[in-house]
């Protein structure tokens, strides 16, 4: 039922290993609506290549010298606010940034996307063109059951808090996606 739903919706679905990602497949999920959480292990970065993902955020400067290596020019990546860098390796994309949000708390959301702007901006002047953020906290079911009100004033506090960051450090706004971590 819930892979139906996130098939259907197009929801992007982060995972983390090897068995999140065969659950994920195995309940119909396309590769394309996979975003992969790098690990530390290469062997797990190559094995979700070669089940076609080609979206992955990368934690550290080594996560982006491995997608250099096995991935160089099919992988788009965001940045997790610890992986900051000046200048992206040869061959990886680098489109957008990420970071989990551990509340459902609209606050919690709202100042998580001021703060990915921020670091978006500061990318900006370094010359790294940012065009994506994605936040994403609970897990499918949770998101399916969620307060609909609840979803909704989420994503208001994160567009309120785009909109005025977008002001502030005068960039263009982002495309912004909110949604489950895990299956």
């Amino acid at each position: 039922l819930v892979s139906a739903w996130v098939r259907t919706h197009g929801v992007t679905v982060h995972v983390g290993d090897a068995a999140e990602l065969g659950m994920v497949r195995a309940g119909g999920v396309p590769a394309d609506q996979v975003l992969w959480r790098c690990g530390q292990s290469a062997v797990a970065i190559s094995g979700a290549l070669a089940c076609g993902v080609t979206r992955f955020v990368a934690s550290t400067r080594r996560h982006l010298t491995i997608l250099s290596d096995l991935a160089a020019g099919v992988a788009s990546v965001h940045l997790d606010p610890d992986c900051l860098l000046a200048t992206s390796p040869s061959g990886v994309d680098v489109v957008g940034m990420h970071a989990t949000v551990a509340s459902a708390d609209p606050d919690a959301w709202a100042a998580t996307a001021h703060r990915l702007l921020g670091h978006i901006a500061g990318l900006r002047r370094d010359g790294v063109e940012v065009t994506r953020m994605s936040l994403a906290g609970g897990s499918a079911e949770t998101w399916l059951r969620a307060d609909k009100h609840q979803l909704m004033a989420m994503a208001s506090a994160v567009d309120e808090s785009i909109d005025d960051g977008c002001a502030r450090w005068r960039v263009p706004r982002p495309a912004v996606m909110l949604g489950p971590i895990g299956w």
